[in-house]
């Protein structure tokens, strides 16, 4: 856990029980007070993913910092975008957020990895995956068939150039940014383990062991508070 002046993230992360690696990153970057957070999911698994996720997440967060998340997006997409390639490699999914005065979070994400805000005891997804999977569901299509495309990626970092970037604004003090090894966790889920765990610490892991049992892929989990939220004002509040 990262415990540091105004920073705190509870953070879990774990390969696959079937990976050889874990492919997953994350990394946060303070500037001028600034507090940029992101988590990484690469496609595929090898070292060359490995290393790409970890250089991603670390040149999004310096740079969504100093700019905004989309700047970092941005910039992580310069290191494997490939305009003559249809599916540059390697790639993956981001998710970046940026802390802002008044408990404010400003989002952006290409791909499936995750965000949910957590205030006054309830959790919800803020970020629509941009799967095949999502699609199917977004056309009527029954879960069964959908959950079978959602490993199918339409947008992620080397694609951005194509697929764009979405953005979202919340206010709230607790955020979970995830990959998408999260996704099969309900809201309701969700709220019922932040509210048990107020240590962000203790939940991400928590978090972490409810996905791995839907999930066989990489997990990685961060709760981040907002970095004007002190322990001692949430102390005995659901969160």
């Amino acid at each position: 856990m990262i415990n540091e002046t105004g920073v705190v993230i509870g953070s879990a992360t774990e390969a696959g029980p079937r990976r050889a690696l874990n492919c997953d990153a994350f990394a946060h970057h303070v500037f001028h007070d600034r507090l940029a957070v992101a988590v990484v999911d690469g496609t595929g698994t090898s070292d060359e993913v490995a290393r790409f996720a970890d250089v991603a997440a670390e040149v999004a967060v310096r740079v969504a910092a100093r700019r905004s998340a989309v700047h970092g997006i941005v910039a992580a997409s310069d290191l494997c975008a490939d305009p003559e390639v249809e599916l540059p490699s390697p790639s993956g999914a981001i998710v970046v957020a940026v802390a802002e005065p008044g408990e404010l979070w400003r989002i952006a994400w290409a791909g499936d990895c995750t965000a949910h805000a957590h205030q006054d005891g309830e959790a919800w997804r803020l970020t629509r995956p941009h799967t095949n999977g999502q699609l199917l569901r977004d056309e009527g299509e029954p879960e069964e068939i959908a959950r079978q495309h959602d490993h199918q990626l339409m947008n992620g970092v080397a694609r951005v150039d194509q697929g764009g970037i979405d953005t979202v604004t919340v206010r709230c003090p607790v955020l979970v940014l995830a990959s998408d090894g999260l996704l099969r966790v309900s809201d309701d889920e969700m709220t019922d383990v932040l509210a048990a765990h107020p240590s962000p610490q203790d939940a991400a892991e928590v978090l972490l062991k409810t996905a791995r049992a839907r999930s066989g892929d990489d997990i990685t989990v961060l709760v981040v508070r907002h970095p004007e939220v002190t322990e001692e004002a949430t102390a005995g509040q659901p969160r």
